[in-house]
């Protein structure tokens, strides 16, 4: 469990203290994200990206790998707009401008890489899952 911990501690730059590990443990688990380097990096994304709902990931997990092709090495913004048009995703511009403000704003004609586009991807996801329960919840 150390190396696991120093992987951790060494992405975050560094050391953490016993709780906050022991936290970072536990929610990762709960989002069902590996206690890897891939798994961490996914985790610090997704946290920096939406620090109210990355724990949901797991709700999310297997649609995230097919939005990871329709993507490949990156997209425009225009192309990431179409993309969730395509998923049935349709926040408002400010939704979208908060989602990417750990990129440093959207631009339509901007170019972004995979790695900024997945965590982005994950909470687009989880936001299209909670406007539906919340949709869900009026109705009945």
């Amino acid at each position: 469990m150390e190396q696991e911990r120093t992987i951790y501690e060494t992405l975050i730059g560094a050391r953490v203290h016993d709780v906050h590990w022991w936290r970072t443990k536990n929610t990762m688990r709960t989002a069902e994200l590996p206690l890897t380097k891939d798994g961490f990096e996914l985790f610090i994304a997704l946290r920096k990206t939406s620090p109210r709902y990355f724990s949901q990931y797991h709700k999310i997990k297997g649609q995230i790998s097919k939005v990871e092709s329709s993507i490949g090495d990156g997209c425009t913004g225009e192309q990431f707009i179409n993309l969730l048009d395509k998923l049935g995703i349709t926040p408002n511009k400010g939704t979208i401008s908060r989602w990417f403000k750990t990129a440093g704003g959207f631009k339509t004609k901007s170019f972004y890489a995979k790695q900024v586009l997945i965590p982005i991807c994950a909470v687009a996801l989880i936001y299209k899952a909670k406007v539906q329960s919340s949709q869900l919840s009026k109705v009945a």
